[in-house]
């Protein structure tokens, strides 16, 4: 050591036990400069044209104090992959992400990792985000809590804090509570039983699979009236967080960022939903399109600068370097977006997006055979299709004169598909295929047999509210798969969760997550196996759920 780090160090020590240990942790926190917090808030299924005054005042009104962004777009159609870009500043090429089971590379040292090394207290408050596919984001999990109580408890911290929370509700089904359900009776032809039954439909089921209802196009405003009662709702949500945010004084300390996963289709091209709900999914504006909303303190404990408009293209790409800029904290992940408050924003990089077409519900998802690609660069938006690695289909749109996307024009202009058909197809060509991991296999020994739960049976939301575990007979050093069905016939989705050892332990499950992926299906039935095999399952444990 140094001479001089010693005398640091002893002046330090010194300085200690003069003030006490309370003093001292005093003199850390207001005597040295206060480290920012950040709050990521992404709401599920948030179209950008619905963010208009009358549908989202609260939302606009606090956009007066922050920078709203309005040529911002998504890298995918379903939610996974597009958190991920948010959290990482990662596109989903690089990724690897397109079905569940899927995770980023576990090499990665992204930033979430890295702030958290640097001191911050990072998680994330939602039951979906103990999947599989959120593995690896340097997130603490603390599920089945609101964020106010949770950041309330952060008050006078010394640690400053790094927060994620997704807004659920506007997930499909779109049945927003009875204050803000619009007047279906006015918008549905009198007396029509079956455009009711089709709007049960889209206010019952979670996912809506192209081809099983069959949608007719005077449908489209009483669907996009349910889905404006869902993001009003959420409006609301967001008035009473801004109000505790101002208030409490995070405002002074803390950036907000306030964006979605992706839109929704209204029947645009004949659906409802994104690619986890429909199977069909794509890369049209109305669900990549999206809000975007940043808030950061400056001098003076206000947002620095306030009350912008950006109106250049922006992706997800840039909201991590952005955020990592604005605490002077290197990323050691390489991040190929921009910093969006380090200048004007000059054009760059085109905008390119990725999606499989069943998004978390892929039939396998260690074969995903379909894709969807897209590029916009200036007034142009190439969309190419890909079946088994090759391109079966390339669709050009001049959003100038189209911005809906109606009018291919790709045989008008085949020099322009060619120009922007080639950094795409590289990209794909390059992109990162997850393989099936290699398990440890729990020999031959006898099938699993359940534990916890030890039969089947019925379970309420308050079981669930505070947490629970599976756990099974095996060996705790082997893999073992858990396979899950829920619902059957139309209304129906399966999947597997990998698991190290005999126990499964998940956090709390929130009400609006029981409300929207657990009631709909009716049961849900799960066994389990050692990794690898297909001949030592347990026997089906059903479990109903009940309100």
């Amino acid at each position: 050591m140094s001479r001089r780090s010693f005398s640091i160090s002893l002046a330090v020590a010194v300085l200690a036990l003069a003030l006490g240990a309370a003093g001292y942790a005093a003199w850390l926190r207001h005597g040295q400069p206060k480290r920012l917090n950040v709050v990521i808030l992404t709401v599920e299924s948030f179209r950008a044209d619905f963010v208009r005054p009358d549908v989202t005042p609260n939302l606009l009104a606090a956009a007066e104090s922050g920078i709203r962004f309005t040529g911002h777009r998504t890298i995918s159609a379903w939610t996974a992959p597009n958190v991920i870009s948010v959290l990482t500043g990662t596109d989903p090429f690089a990724q690897g992400v397109h079905a569940q089971r899927q995770a980023v590379p576990p090499e990665w040292k992204v930033p979430l990792e890295t702030l958290s090394d640097a001191g911050w207290r990072v998680t994330g408050l939602q039951s979906f985000m103990q999947i599989d596919t959120f593995r690896g984001l340097g997130l603490a999990i603390e599920p089945g809590e609101e964020p106010v109580p949770w950041l309330e408890r952060q008050a006078g911290a010394a640690t400053p804090f790094v927060l994620w929370y997704h807004y659920l509700p506007t997930h499909l089904p779109y049945r927003p509570s009875a204050a803000f359900m619009p007047d279906l009776e006015a918008l549905l032809p009198a007396g029509d039983q079956a455009a009711r039954e089709r709007m049960d439909a889209v206010m019952t089921r979670p996912t809506i699979r192209t081809g099983t209802v069959a949608f007719e196009p005077a449908d489209r405003p009483a669907i996009a009236a349910l889905h404006a009662g869902a993001y009003r709702e959420f409006d609301a949500w967001f008035g009473r967080f801004w109000s505790f945010f101002k208030a409490s004084g995070l405002d002074r300390d803390t950036i907000l960022v306030v964006t979605a996963d992706h839109g929704d289709e209204h029947l645009e091209r004949g659906h409802v939903g994104h690619a986890s709900t429909t199977h069909d999914g794509h890369l049209h504006e109305e669900v990549t399109r999206i809000p975007l909303f940043l808030w950061v303190p400056g001098s003076g404990g206000r947002s620095d600068p306030g009350g912008r408009v950006v109106e250049a293209a922006t992706d997800h790409l840039d909201i991590m370097p952005t955020v990592m800029g604005r605490l002077g904290v290197a990323a050691e992940l390489p991040l190929a977006g921009r910093d969006l408050l380090a200048g004007p924003i000059a054009p760059g990089r085109p905008w390119m997006a990725l999606t499989s077409r069943a998004g978390f519900q892929e039939p396998d998802p260690d074969a995903v055979r379909d894709y969807r690609t897209a590029i916009a660069e200036g007034g142009w938006k190439l969309h190419l299709d890909h079946r088994d690695g090759a391109v079966v289909s390339r669709r050009l749109y001049d959003l100038r004169s189209d911005p809906g996307e109606l009018d291919d024009v790709a045989s008008l202009h085949p020099d322009t598909v060619a120009r922007l058909s080639a950094p795409l197809e590289s990209a794909f060509a390059a992109r990162r295929i997850v393989r099936p991991s290699a398990a440890s296999p729990a020999g031959d020994g006898a099938a699993p047999v359940w534990r916890v739960p030890a039969a089947s049976g019925t379970v309420a939301h308050q079981q669930v509210s505070g947490g629970f575990r599976m756990e099974w007979t095996g060996e705790p050093s082997s893999d073992y798969v858990i396979q899950y069905e829920a619902g059957e016939g139309l209304l129906s989705l399966k999947g597997e969760l990998e698991v190290k050892g005999v126990l499964r332990e998940f956090g709390p499950v929130d009400a609006a997550y029981w409300k929207t992926f657990i009631l709909p299906y009716g049961k849900v039935r799960m066994r389990v196996g050692p990794a690898g095999r297909g001949d030592r399952w347990s026997d089906w444990l059903v479990m109903t759920p009940v309100p």
